[in-house]
């Protein structure tokens, strides 16, 4: 077997699956052997063996060789095309919610990280004081988190027409590209970086509004 230039999958559980290991399947674009990816990925090689094994089993992976020992499996196809009525936004495992979930849990999990790191040892305070000896204000520390990569969240709702949203849409997308073009960093970590822009509803009033849950600091 052969690795294809395409393939159209036609099974939700497959579309699933695709969704949902999306990240692990492209280690497979060449042929790689489990054992050799573990110590990349963290993971003890029966257990990279094993996901790789399921993915082959649906037909997403294939056998490519065994040689030394080792075996290796490469993608059946390097695109798959997937009918967007096969897994509908709605899906709980499927394209919109199961995207916004995972980007959720994602980010809450690494604002949880970053609030620990830059509040550990602190305690909140609250004084009530007198006329003569008011309570101290409580304020946020200034410094940035000592994480290497904190959490950032930067949101804006302003009104738009529909060329001036398509264009700024765009234009945070293309910082997307920028990164992708980049590439890896030598020795970094895995991050996620996320553009969503949305139509906020009709509602009349509503005014121009910015908030920020960030980490990052002024200064970085």
């Amino acid at each position: 077997m052969t690795q294809q230039a395409s393939c159209t999958v036609t099974d939700p559980a497959t579309a699933r699956t695709l969704r949902q290991h999306h990240a692990f399947l492209g280690l497979f674009v060449q042929p790689q052997s489990p054992s050799e990816l573990a110590p990349r990925l963290g993971m003890a090689a029966n257990l990279v063996h094993h996901h790789a094994r399921r993915l082959a089993d649906c037909g997403l992976l294939f056998q490519q060789r065994r040689g030394g020992g080792r075996v290796y499996f490469q993608l059946t196809a390097r695109e798959f095309r997937v009918p967007s009525w096969l897994l509908p936004p709605e899906d709980p495992q499927g394209n919109g919610t199961a995207d916004l979930r995972e980007l959720s849990e994602g980010f809450l999990g690494a604002y949880s990280r970053s609030w620990a790191t830059l509040h550990a040892g602190e305690e909140d305070v609250y004084g009530f004081g007198d006329a003569t000896h008011p309570a101290p204000r409580m304020t946020p520390p200034d410094a940035p988190s000592p994480e290497g990569h904190p959490a950032h969240l930067d949101r804006l709702t302003v009104h738009l027409t529909p060329e001036r949203y398509r264009r700024l849409a765009r234009a945070l997308s293309a910082l997307l590209e920028e990164a992708q073009a980049e590439g890896h960093s030598e020795g970094g970590a895995p991050c996620t970086l996320a553009v969503l822009t949305f139509h906020a509803g009709d509602k009349p009033g509503r005014s121009l509004s910015r908030s920020t849950n960030s980490f990052l600091g002024a200064d970085q």
